[in-house]
C-alpha cells in the first residue's frame, strides 16, 4: 500500500459514518457506557496504540471524511480533546463493496479467548489491567467463584425443565429494527412445529 495513505488528519475533518455514502450503511456497532469509559481510559495510557491501529476512512467531496472502521475511537478522541489522528485514507475508486466489507472485518471478534491460559498463565497477574485493555476478567475474580454452590462428584445437577414460553428482548438501540428481527426469526422458526411468534 502506498505510505501517502496514512495521514494524519485534523479531527474536524473526520466524520462519524451515519450513511452517508450510498451503499454503505450507518456505522453497526455501538458501545455500552462502562466499555466506552474503558476505550478512553485505553486511549489516554496508550495514545500511540492509534498510529498502530489507525482510524480507516473515505474522502468526501466537501473535503472531509467519513470513517469507515474506528467510529468508537473517533468519538473517544474527540471527548479527549485529540486535535488530529492517524489515518488511512482509501482512494476514491475504492469500490463500496470493499468499505463494506471492511467495516465489518475491523469490527468483527475472530477467534475466542483461552480463559486456561488467561487465568493460568502470567496474564492474570493484573486482573484489572487485563479488564482495562478488554479482555473477559469476570471468570477470574475469586469472591465470584467462592460464591457459587458447591456440587459433589456423584450428585447429578438438578435438571431444568423446558420453560413453555421464551421471552426475547430487543435492546433499545435495536428497537429500529424489530420487525426485522421478528421476521428473522420468524424464517429461521418455520421448520418447527408448535413454535410462534409474536
Amino acid at each position: 500500500m502506498d505510505k501517502k495513505n496514512y495521514q494524519l488528519l485534523p479531527i474536524g475533518k473526520l466524520q462519524l459514518n451515519t450513511g452517508q455514502l450510498e451503499g454503505l450503511p450507518r456505522n453497526p456497532r455501538f458501545i455500552k457506557d462502562d466499555e466506552y469509559e474503558k476505550l478512553k481510559r485505553s486511549i489516554q495510557a496508550s495514545p500511540e496504540f492509534l498510529e498502530a491501529r489507525m482510524l480507516l476512512v473515505y474522502p468526501l467531496d466537501d473535503g472531509n471524511y467519513v470513517v469507515i472502521a474506528g467510529n468508537m475511537r473517533l468519538r473517544a478522541c474527540r471527548e479527549l480533546g485529540f486535535e488530529e489522528l492517524p489515518c488511512f485514507v482509501f482512494k476514491k475508486d475504492t469500490p463500496i463493496e470493499k468499505l463494506r466489507e471492511f467495516t465489518i472485518k475491523d469490527n468483527a471478534s475472530f477467534g475466542n479467548w483461552d480463559y486456561d491460559i488467561l487465568a493460568n498463565e502470567s496474564w492474570s497477574d493484573d486482573i484489572d489491567l487485563l479488564g482495562e485493555w478488554g479482555a473477559p476478567i469476570d471468570f477470574l475474580k475469586q469472591d465470584e467463584w467462592e460464591n457459587l454452590p458447591q456440587i459433589e462428584e456423584e450428585q447429578e445437577a438438578p435438571s431444568l425443565e423446558k420453560p413453555d414460553k421464551i421471552t426475547i428482548t430487543i435492546p433499545v438501540e435495536q428497537k429500529e429494527i424489530k420487525d426485522e428481527i421478528v421476521e428473522l426469526l420468524k424464517d429461521t422458526l418455520k421448520d418447527y412445529e408448535g413454535i410462534t411468534i409474536s
